[in-house]
């Protein structure tokens, strides 16, 4: 095993830099927020975009539970199972619960890497500025006909995804004591 700084291959290995240690979530004691944070900080100016409701759920399965776990959702919820747009993974299901959706993929990974809620949004070119300007990292996603989208993660990790419909109608409607909710109206093709 070579030594840090050692030559291997005629060339010099940088050293590693090292990984700052913290306790688990599960101890006692304050963690330092990931991503951006407006607490603390200058005066925010008011945001020049709408988030508009939750578009989908996002769960995981290992490979040898996916059928079972699929089943699950299908018979014990009874959620409709939707057709998966061109450009998504092939393997798992999209279901439709109420005017949401959950979307259902394989991760072995415990916990999953790649759980996350999906926000709609008006305008994602003035959220992803606003994401930007606080500090936030962007992770590109994969292109599905339709939509523009794109993931964050907030000051604790946990990963989001916005998506702005470029093929929907969004229409807000009032919901309960004059509570105000957005609903995407997938267009029929």
């Amino acid at each position: 095993m070579a030594k840090k700084g050692a030559k291997v291959d005629g060339k010099r290995r940088q050293k590693a830099n090292k990984v700052e240690e913290r306790p688990p979530a599960q101890e006692a004691g304050t963690r330092q927020a990931q991503g951006g944070s407006a607490r603390g900080s200058a005066q925010v100016e008011a945001p020049t975009y709408s988030v508009l409701g939750i578009d989908h759920v996002h769960v995981t399965a290992p490979t040898e539970l996916l059928d079972d776990v699929i089943e699950w959702y299908r018979n014990s919820l009874r959620l409709q199972e939707l057709d998966k747009p061109e450009g998504t993974r092939p393997e798992g299901a999209w279901f439709l619960a109420g005017s949401q959706e959950v979307h259902l993929s394989v991760d072995e990974h415990n916990p999953p890497k790649t759980a996350h809620f999906g926000i709609v949004v008006d305008d994602h070119e003035a959220v992803l500025e606003a994401l930007r300007e606080a500090g936030c990292h962007i992770e590109q996603a994969t292109k599905i006909p339709g939509r523009f989208r794109f993931y964050t993660r907030d000051p604790a990790g946990n990963r989001l995804e916005i998506v702005h419909y470029t093929d929907a109608e969004v229409v807000v409607v009032e919901h309960g004591k004059g509570e105000m909710r957005a609903k995407v109206l997938h267009e029929e093709k």
